[in-house]
């Protein structure tokens, strides 16, 4: 069993958005999913309420029981991978979080201000050692040499994962309790997120 965790210092990174679609895409390609918030905001919890079915499990795990919860999971021959929805302010919930984690993705929006905001939560990964790689998230896919630049100041503090631009596909499948590669599977919003999660299953499992 692995455990992916999405954490980034700034609050609007996409986060509950990316871990939602990769959980559906993680499924999709045969892993066994559980979809974990530990954001004080709910957003990926309010998603798997309306989501149909039972394809993942959803679970709100508190802090304090997170240890002993995941040893308990881990045991669980049914499950393959667990993803972790963090809140948006670092703090220790994090850092325990994080320190528990096969491979964390710090998801980054392309601009000065987000790049800054993702140091606290990089720093305190290469203190705990943990794997980590960035995503860029929301580009706009018209403004490419800007991508570009963000991608080249990413790379430079460590992996980068295949980049997600903002599309409206993320939107209608967040308001749906569906992912992207559901609502609308021929989509770039879909193979975008598909090439993320090979990108992420890779990492996940060096």
């Amino acid at each position: 069993m692995k455990v992916l965790t999405l954490a980034s210092q700034k609050g609007g990174s996409g986060k509950s958005t990316l871990a939602a679609s990769l959980a559906v895409a993680a499924h999709q390609a045969g892993e066994r999913v559980v979809v974990v918030d530990m954001d004080p905001q709910g957003s990926l919890a309010e998603w798997g309420r309306i989501r149909a079915g039972s394809d993942l499990i959803f679970r709100e795990v508190k802090p304090s029981e997170l240890v002993r919860w995941l040893g308990e999971t881990r045991r669980v021959k049914a499950v393959s991978l667990i993803i972790v929805d963090t809140p948006g302010a670092y703090g220790p919930d994090v850092a325990l979080t994080l320190q528990h984690s096969d491979f964390a993705l710090v998801p980054v929006r392309p601009s000065a201000m987000d790049l800054r905001a993702a140091r606290p939560t990089v720093d305190r990964l290469k203190e705990l050692r943990r794997p980590f790689g960035f995503v860029l998230n929301a580009t706009n896919p018209v403004t490419q040499a800007r991508t570009a630049d963000a991608l080249a100041a990413l790379e430079a503090g460590g992996l980068v994962a295949p980049p997600v631009a903002d599309r409206t596909d993320f939107r209608d499948a967040a308001a749906s309790g569906l992912g992207v590669s559901e609502i609308n599977p021929t989509g770039k919003a879909a193979a975008e997120i598909a090439a993320l999660w090979r990108w992420t299953k890779t990492h996940l499992e060096g």
